[in-house]
């Protein structure tokens, strides 16, 4: 009779490092994706603090909601109704950069999450729930992007037609529970970042802050 024995501990120690070494290299990369996307438009704009913050909540807003394709657009199309109708300006380069948060690596939880809340919410006033699993949701998805016969303009559409029109208003509804708070939060920390980076780099340069602001900031 052969007895098989336990794996060593080298043997158990290959495969946990293998899976901490991709951790640490997703982290990196994700880390690096933000600095780029985030961090450094955020850091190079010489708009008036109010006006970055302003980009920041609405590309946050859009961000949060299940448009990914379009949401630059739609920043865009805020944008000129901000400046021409309303007469309101924000920088429109930190509003398009937010909407980086919303991607095709976290389109998946990010959708599922809305529809989760939305559902949850038309449970709660009694006019029914809708019940789907993720690993359901992200399979679907993960279909119509990895479609070898559709354009990019047809996986959009099938994906609106999915999102919208076959799990309804939830996903909508739901995203708005988190659009909203994250934009106004996106704006007060934008505002209060920035105001300390601007400070510090005064600082650096032996100016004071309104002297840095009356030299390098852009006039509304």
């Amino acid at each position: 009779m052969t007895m098989t024995l336990p794996p060593g501990p080298r043997l158990l120690a290959q495969p946990i490092e293998e899976a901490l070494n991709r951790m640490r290299s997703l982290r990196s990369t994700v880390k690096e994706k933000f600095r780029q996307h985030i961090l450094i438009p955020l850091t190079e704009s010489h708009a008036p603090i109010g006006e970055a913050a302003l980009g920041s909540a609405v590309g946050m807003f859009m961000g949060m909601t299940p448009t990914v394709g379009v949401q630059m657009w739609m920043v865009l199309s805020t944008w000129l109704v901000f400046k021409y109708v309303l007469r309101v300006r924000f920088d429109l380069m930190i509003g398009t950069a937010m909407v980086w948060l919303s991607n095709p690596v976290t389109m998946g939880p990010l959708y599922y999450g809305f529809l989760v809340t939305g559902a949850w919410f038309f449970k709660l006033i009694g006019t029914g729930e809708v019940m789907l699993s993720y690993t359901d949701f992200s399979e679907r998805l993960a279909a119509i992007d990895g479609s070898a016969t559709l354009s990019l303009q047809e996986k959009f559409m099938e994906g609106v037609h999915f999102l919208i029109f076959e799990l309804g208003y939830p996903m909508v509804i739901g995203s708005l529970f988190w659009a909203t708070p994250l934009a106004i939060l996106s704006y007060y920390f934008t505002y209060k970042y920035l105001r300390l980076y601007r400070m510090k780099k005064a600082a650096n340069l032996g100016l004071s802050y309104e002297a840095w602001r009356e030299k390098f900031e852009k006039k509304s």
